[in-house]
């Protein structure tokens, strides 16, 4: 008989589904949502043109004792002393210059809610007080009211406020709008009046960064590694830009390098193991997660389970058993689904050891946790099956069509069991089925013809 090479054929295609333990395996790291964890650059607004400053605006002659009282009190910090004294004072009755004291006194004691008054008091009596200004934006920075911190901001300058500060501050709003040329032109005006500002650097890099000038950025970050080649933080926008440019073997030296000056962020940690993947080390790549397995970040213990099922369907049993181990840890953490895909890829493993026993009860196991596994069905179906189980594995190729990523391989095992059990019809109609779901498989076709001059002639 011609059975033979038809049975061959589908037994062979069928066995061969077993080694993959995922339908949806883990994508490039480039398509991962993960990404660099780079330290947030801020800055703390710098109050300039300080207490008792000399600017236009003076003390009225009544207030000079004020003026004395306060002046030691100043000189050694003494804010809550100073406080005391200034802070039943009617600005609305005082001097501009006296309002704007107060003002500044209630900022370093962190009365808001007194300074903001004194200051508006200030700037009714003399608009151009730019200490005054500059005091409203420091609250309203604080405050996350950018749009009244960037008009004070914007006014200071107009009265002719020059201090790299005010420059750099503007731009770390402009960043914080999502403006990143406007920030870029900030940073750059703070970096020509104070060229040596670390922090000043700093964001200008980070708004190149964000307006997408890779050029400019790694041109700006070179320099700044030079200068300081131990700052974690400088590797880690560096592999930021390479990952932008699509270079990961590169990304990956710097993260690498970042992690050995001390950054343990475990989005970073997890991202390096994603790189060594593809690019590096298998063994550090396990090494790597086990590190954010123990950080018991809830987030990443489902990523890593899709991590196991890429070692699995590379073949790599020998990592994938370290991982699946390191996995079991944490298995009562998990949700139901995500246990039940642990419990299929152990199965696989198990089955790869020859513990086809094992390898059944995990299967039904995974099952068991989840009800739409059908990846766990198919592959149980497929161990019953050569087993000579046909009755019970049918039944759970069934089960695994029911679901669209299994659903081929599914009418496959169900024809393959009709041929072997001579239910020809049977076997065309899931064939059949499987051609039209699939019309790129013209191999079934003869299968298909032959099975039906077998059937004719019977």
């Amino acid at each position: 008989m011609n059975i033979k090479p038809i049975v061959v054929g589908i037994l062979l295609f069928s066995q061969s589904v077993f080694a993959l333990s995922a339908a949806n395996p883990v994508p490039p790291v480039s398509n991962l949502s993960i990404e660099v964890e780079v330290p947030k650059q801020a800055w703390q607004f710098e109050i300039k043109y300080g207490l008792l400053s000399q600017e236009k605006a003076r003390l009225a002659v009544s207030e000079k004792d004020i003026s004395k009282q306060l002046k030691p009190m100043l000189n050694q910090g003494q804010y809550q002393q100073a406080w005391q004294v200034v802070k039943d004072i009617d600005t609305s009755q005082s001097s501009a210059a006296l309002a704007q004291v107060k003002g500044q006194i209630a900022y370093q004691v962190n009365d808001y809610q007194a300074a903001i008054p004194a200051f508006e008091d200030a700037l009714t009596k003399r608009p151009d007080l730019i200490a005054s200004h500059r005091g409203l934006a420091g609250i309203y920075l604080k405050q996350s009211n950018q749009k009244s911190a960037l008009k004070h901001l914007t006014q200071a300058i107009v009265l002719g406020d020059q201090d790299a500060s005010i420059f750099a501050q503007m731009g770390y709003l402009h960043m914080q709008n999502e403006q990143a040329y406007a920030a870029i032109a900030g940073f750059r005006q703070a970096l020509f009046l104070a060229p040596d500002r670390e922090d000043y650097k700093r964001g200008l890099l980070w708004a190149l960064t964000q307006s997408g000038d890779v050029q400019e950025s790694l041109h700006l970050l070179s320099q700044m590694i030079e200068q300081t080649p131990d700052d974690a933080s400088l590797w880690l926008q560096l592999s930021q830009i390479q990952l932008l440019q699509g270079d990961e073997t590169k990304a990956l030296s710097s993260l690498d390098v970042a992690r050995r000056l001390g950054d343990t962020a475990t989005n970073n940690l997890m991202l390096s193991a994603q790189l060594h993947l593809n690019h590096g080390s298998a063994q550090q790549a396990i090494f790597l997660l086990k590190q954010v397995l123990k950080a018991d970040s809830q987030q990443y213990k489902e990523p890593i389970i899709a991590v196991l099922s890429v070692l699995v369907n590379k073949g790599d049993m020998h990592h994938a058993q370290q991982l699946s181990s390191a996995l079991n840890k944490y298995k009562n953490k998990l949700d139901h689904k995500a246990q039940s895909q642990l419990l299929t890829y152990q199965g696989v493993l198990a089955h790869d050891n020859n513990k086809l026993k094992q390898a059944e009860q995990l299967f039904q196991q995974a099952i068991n946790k989840d009800a739409a596994n059908g990846n766990a069905m198919l592959k149980l179906g497929l161990l019953l099956q050569a087993q000579q189980k046909y009755s019970r594995a049918d039944s759970y190729f069934v089960r695994a069509s029911s679901f669209a990523p299994y659903q081929e391989m599914a009418w496959l095992s169900i024809a393959q069991i009709a041929i072997e059990q001579g239910s020809y019809e049977r076997a065309i109609s899931f064939l059949n089925k499987a051609y039209k779901a699939n019309p790129a498989r013209r191999d079934l076709i003869a299968n298909i013809k032959q099975l039906e001059r077998l059937q004719r002639a019977m």
